[in-house]
């Protein structure tokens, strides 16, 4: 395929849907979000700007193959809202098996009714924010929800028939301990969730803890070997630096964002990377919740491969430089990969430039030698 050809052929193929309430703010969190308001009015006028948002692009997401709604906390809209904007999201749903529809839920937000209205309007991967199995860590970090709650609303998402859920996990708490991490998979291994997010805590500045200027803790114990290890005896496959899943229900959405694939982000706070008039953007929609304008960043050739290069390597398949875009990526920064190469940090093999174990351990710190 020539770079023209490239061009023409580049659709939007994921669209992210940012729903900025929530019932409660962690004390990690740095996402764009707001505690809900009382007054229904602001939250109906939200959902009727997104539409119209999503009425502006006109044809252009009419090639999509996931819709992934996150937050703040999607699931803290009430049965009537959660509908308004189901019904808005509907028109870009395919009717078929490959199409990946996902909403983040915390566990105290999560009801029967809730549910059953994401089944009728074809969501079909739920996406719930667990973070940890052990209670005195959850108060620590701001959680509202417990283990068994989170273990009760699992298995009512499972009995309503969803068949792919993902959990998000975190380690390197503050006083979390080994016996802690071997807790949570003790847990996955009952509970058996299609996909895994497990994070390592980063101390944003726009947190709470990072507004009161808290350091990370440091922990002793390798926490990212126990949990790569525990997963992989349990049998999940990883397939991301922080992702791992069971008989290869990737994140079809989050794989997006790693293959260097276009896709739009609506609603306040939300980013995204277009193709405009054969220029490349990255896009973020700055302003107010209720009053937002979508900001537009043209990227550099330079900037276009750093990207390539910096969510290829996140993948544990890594880049494929067969392909164009890719190719002229890795030849635009081939000295200093080459040089990550001979340190023994990168490798490649069969047109693929991938992380070995050792990369992975300090990815953040080949990209900037790289860049």
């Amino acid at each position: 395929m020539t770079k023209k050809q490239e061009l023409k052929n580049r659709n939007i193929k994921s669209l992210y849907v940012h729903i900025p309430y929530c019932e409660h703010i962690c004390f990690y969190c740095d996402f764009a979000k707001t505690i809900k308001p009382k007054s229904k009015e602001n939250v109906i006028e939200y959902l009727n700007n997104l539409e119209n948002e999503l009425i502006s692009y006109e044809n252009r997401l009419d090639n999509l193959e996931t819709i992934y709604i996150g937050g703040g906390t999607p699931s803290c809209l009430d049965e009537e809202e959660t509908i308004l904007l189901l019904k808005s999201l509907s028109k870009y749903v395919k009717n078929n098996k490959d199409f990946e529809f996902s909403i983040e839920l915390n566990p105290e937000s999560v009801s029967e009714t809730k549910l059953k209205i994401y089944k009728e309007y074809k969501i079909n991967r739920i996406s719930m924010g667990i973070q940890t199995f052990n209670n005195d860590l959850l108060k620590k970090i701001g959680r509202i929800h417990d283990k068994d709650l989170a273990v009760e609303k699992f298995n009512l998402i499972r009995t309503i028939g969803f068949d792919n859920i993902s959990i998000d996990l975190m380690y390197n708490l503050f006083n979390q301990t080994k016996e802690n991490i071997i807790e949570d998979l003790e847990y996955i291994k009952q509970l058996k969730p299609d996909h895994i997010s497990w994070y390592s805590l980063i101390m944003k500045d726009n947190s709470i803890w990072g507004k009161k200027n808290l350091k990370k803790p440091e922990n002793d114990e390798f926490f990212d070997v126990i949990v790569n290890e525990g997963l992989k005896k349990l049998g999940y496959k990883r397939y991301e630096i922080s992702n791992y899943c069971l008989n290869n229900k990737i994140s079809k959405h989050n794989l997006s964002y790693w293959d260097n694939s276009l896709f739009a982000g609506v609603g306040f706070g939300a980013s995204g990377f277009e193709l405009i008039n054969k220029k490349y953007y990255l896009t973020i929609n700055e302003g107010t919740i209720l009053n937002y304008q979508k900001k537009f960043e043209e990227l550099s050739i330079e900037d276009y491969y750093f990207q390539i290069i910096m969510m290829g390597l996140r993948l544990v398949d890594g880049i494929n430089i067969s392909l164009e875009k890719n190719k002229d990526a890795y030849l635009f920064y081939k000295e200093k990969i080459e040089i990550n190469i001979k340190k023994g940090f990168l490798l490649l093999e069969n047109n693929y430039l991938k992380c070995n174990d050792k990369g992975f351990d300090i990815l953040n710190d080949i990209l900037v030698d790289i860049l």
